[in-house]
């Protein structure tokens, strides 16, 4: 666990001198969880310490950091707000009874997350409601049952709980040595703290916000290289905590920000893009997609966008996965340098410059020609990016339209499950032999989803006549890529799949943007 140096200082204290200070509950922190078990264990200890005046209750570490004169509690939640429930319970029988006892000093606590302090609140001004009401019922009871030791049951409150103090000087290292020591239960992950967060103060401000926990993840990361870091590398768990609560939920105004950005790219779910960017699997992406729509750039009514940024980074990241390269910090800096260009409103084709620069620079990220016409037969290499390949095509191929994606299939031609047509007609008969001539991109069509559908896995013969059927009237897929000799195919077999193969391969090196610069025919030049 790394900390800044001298960043703890610890301090054994009374718990109850607590009471003078106003405590706050970070986002970070889980909703109050503490079971009668629990809680009866410390009534048993505080019983105990009424027997002996000179002893002294230890109820663990506390760490907390300070915002302004607020006590942050990384840990201690269960704990004190399980306190003050005890010491509700023995005012209200106080008042109840009339009794000439002085009342305890309540701990003043806040929570972060504002659904959480509702009930909080109400709980300790009105009648206690969950997750705290069972816990209080509890107390309620044992505190009558023990009436006649409240005086000294109060001066143990009062008195006799000690507690070791942990003082950071961050949220962040208040989150690190929490996640090693705590002692209330486990802090929320990443995704809950966004999640619970944005949508509990959605209900706040009564802003809609129509995302679900994958989506928000995006689109925070997206808005935090928006208007903070183009790297993003740093936007880890603290970090997170601390933008929310500074640029997204500090207040309405803030909020509304963050969701009409939010809303207004959702139709980025649907996008061609998305879709392509999910297929090679590569989320980085995703950011530079979303940031171009917060700059209100749509990349399909401005294609400069698609066909020298967008496309070429696709193109980039597929040559990457084949190469099998782990290029670390290198490629987040061509993609920050990407999103600051972007912010800065530079023109599509000077950021395409700048990416054909970063690639003609490292080496590393390209590949020969026939290495790259090889993988593509690889039955190891994603269909994903097989068919982003072919996709990316027909989208170079149509300005004027955008691809409905969901009207289309990827069709194995010669099926992954081939009927014995295939077999008697003298196809692969084995599952090796199947599987390595099924996924090659030479045998891949892009292809009316109902089509798809209907004719499965028939033989050649049989679904030519579908094929046709739909082929002619659905132009946008009639590219020189997505087109098939279909005699040929059914005649020569293995040796036409793999000579489109080849086909594909150079189609792609020639008519893709920034292609030659990726795909190099004499990769030693």
């Amino acid at each position: 666990m790394l900390i800044q140096s001298n960043q703890i200082a610890d301090e054994y204290i009374n718990i109850y001198s607590l009471t003078s200070k106003k405590l706050g509950i970070p986002i970070f922190q889980r909703f109050y969880a503490w079971k009668t078990g629990e809680a009866k264990a410390m009534l048993n200890d505080i019983l105990a310490a009424t027997t002996d005046k000179n002893s002294q209750f230890y109820l663990l570490d506390i760490i907390y950091y300070k915002e302004g004169e607020k006590i942050m509690l990384a840990d201690g939640q269960q704990r004190v707000v399980t306190l003050n429930l005890l010491i509700k319970a023995i005012n209200n029988y106080i008042d109840e009874n009339n009794l000439s006892i002085e009342k305890l000093k309540y701990f003043d606590i806040v929570y972060d997350v504002p659904i959480y302090d509702t009930k909080y609140q109400n709980t300790m001004t009105n009648y206690p409601v969950t997750p705290f009401k069972i816990n209080y019922i509890y107390f309620e009871k044992w505190v009558t049952d023990n009436k006649e030791n409240i005086l000294k049951i109060s001066d143990v409150i009062k008195n006799q709980i000690y507690v070791f103090t942990k003082k950071t000087n961050s949220m962040g290292d208040a989150f690190n040595v929490f996640q090693q020591i705590n002692t209330g239960g486990k802090p929320l992950t990443k995704d809950e703290i966004i999640n619970s967060t944005i949508k509990q103060f959605a209900d706040l401000y009564k802003v809609e916000v129509k995302h679900s926990t994958k989506e928000l993840k995006k689109l925070l990361t997206a808005y935090y290289k928006f208007i903070k870091s183009s790297n993003g590398d740093d936007f880890d768990t603290i970090k997170i905590m601390s933008f929310l609560k500074e640029d997204v939920v500090k207040d309405s105004e803030t909020f509304n920000k963050f969701a009409n950005v939010c809303n207004n790219i959702k139709h980025l779910v649907d996008n061609p893009m998305t879709s392509i960017i999910n297929w090679i699997n590569r989320s980085q992406l995703n950011d530079i997609l979303n940031i171009l729509a917060m700059e209100d750039i749509d990349v399909f009514k401005k294609r400069e966008y698609l066909d020298n940024v967008m496309l070429p980074l696709c193109l980039l990241s597929i040559v990457m996965t084949i190469n099998k390269n782990n290029p670390g910090g290198i490629i987040r800096t061509l993609y920050a340098n990407v999103i600051d260009s972007i912010k800065k409103h530079k023109a599509a084709i000077d950021i395409g410059v700048e990416i054909s620069k970063f690639i003609d620079e490292n080496k590393q990220f390209t590949i020969d020609l026939e290495t790259f016409e090889n993988s593509l037969g690889d039955e190891t290499l994603s269909i994903g990016i097989k068919k982003a390949l072919l996709v990316i095509d027909i989208i170079n191929r149509n300005t004027s339209a955008i691809i409905n994606l969901d009207a289309i299939n990827l069709e194995h031609i010669y099926p992954k499950n081939p009927s014995s047509d295939w077999i008697l007609n003298g196809w692969p008969a084995t599952s090796e032999e199947i599987k390595k001539l099924s996924s090659n991109i030479g045998n891949f069509l892009i292809l009316n989803e109902v089509v798809n559908k209907k004719i499965k896995n028939k033989y050649i013969d049989q679904k030519v006549d579908e094929y046709k059927r739909i082929i002619e009237k659905d132009k946008a897929i009639q590219t020189r890529i997505n087109s098939i000799d279909f005699n040929e195919f059914k005649n020569k077999q293995a040796e036409y799949i793999n000579k489109r193969k080849k086909f594909i391969a150079n189609e792609i090196y020639d008519t893709f943007k920034l292609a030659k610069v990726i795909i190099r025919k004499n990769p030693s030049n």
